[in-house]
């Protein structure tokens, strides 16, 4: 395989978290999936950044750096938005509590829906925080200062109700053909997963050891067979190099330290099992297409644990 065939195929982390990049980046609109049973990775498939998991827009964050703002965010798209996309069965647009717009899609599989995507957070001409009064005195009730959240809200996209709704059903049928053609191939990963024992025990034991110097010889003497054959093996039944799973592990634990600790580089990098700083550095960009430290940068929560 060519070192350009080796690079698109470790940045194929998961298709879902892909579409929501590429949504992201073509209409400057973000994106979310509630996701709680993680049906987007089941089978093999590496699971979607956690920051896609909720609204991280500043304007988001702020309103829930309070009781309240937090608990109205959960009642208001986790509970309320999250439930009415499966009862509808299509997209429609949601105005969250703290008065912003967003198209709210539900990820159907055989008319089952399995997830949500949230696409949005806007202001539109309609919406109730694009009056600076109401705003002003909603984040009041949710003990937020008015001069932190008005900066945050000029800072959001401005678009008419009409192109958020033609932006959301566009988004909709990506996500449904992804749905029905990933369900598929995700189907059959976990039939041949299920049929192979070794295979099995080789992910149980990656999944043990990632952080540790680990390599395809090691395993193979764990599940009883040739490298050779186990490397043929992982390969047909998981879609991917053995190499590449273990580094799409190993990237998403980092990610995981890069967001929500103070650790230094070199001690992530060793947590997950790169003895070189700067081949845990090449091998992050290869994968996200940011250093560690940019995506620190962009996605660190607040008052991240030293450890």
């Amino acid at each position: 395989m060519t070192e350009k065939n080796d690079s698109k195929q470790a940045l194929s982390v998961n298709l879902f978290q892909e579409l929501l990049e590429t949504i992201e980046s073509l209409t400057g609109l973000r994106t979310v999936i509630y996701d709680r049973q993680q049906w987007t990775a089941r089978a093999g498939r590496p699971t979607i950044d956690t920051a896609f998991a909720g609204h991280r827009c500043e304007f988001c964050v702020l309103i829930r750096t309070t009781d309240a703002g937090t608990d109205g965010c959960r009642v208001s798209d986790v509970e309320g938005a999250v439930e009415e996309a499966g009862r509808r069965g299509e997209p429609f647009v949601h105005v969250c509590h703290a008065g912003l717009m967003e198209v709210v899609m539900p990820v159907l599989y055989r008319s089952e829906h399995v997830a949500t995507v949230f696409c949005g957070q806007v202001v539109t001409e309609t919406c109730p925080a694009a009056d600076v009064r109401w705003l002003q005195k909603r984040v009041r009730e949710l003990g937020i200062a008015p001069s932190e959240i008005l900066p945050a809200c000029e800072a959001l996209p401005r678009m008419s109700e009409e192109k958020l709704v033609q932006i959301g059903n566009l988004v909709f049928l990506a996500v449904s053909h992804l749905a029905e053609t990933e369900s598929r191939a995700a189907l059959d990963r976990a039939l041949a997963i299920e049929r192979s024992r070794p295979i099995r025990r080789a992910l149980d034991y990656v999944e043990e050891h990632f952080r540790e110097p680990i390599g395809i010889e090691q395993i193979a003497r764990h599940v009883d067979l040739s490298p050779a054959y186990l490397s043929r093996q992982f390969h047909k039944t998981m879609g991917m190099t053995f190499i590449d799973y273990l580094t799409t592990r190993r990237i998403a634990e980092a990610k995981e330290l890069l967001r929500r600790t103070s650790m230094s580089m070199s001690d992530i990098a060793y947590q997950v099992g790169y003895s070189h700083q700067s081949y845990f550095g090449r091998k992050f960009k290869q994968v996200t297409g940011q250093t560690p430290s940019q995506y620190r940068l962009l996605n660190q929560v607040e008052n991240p644990k030293p450890r």
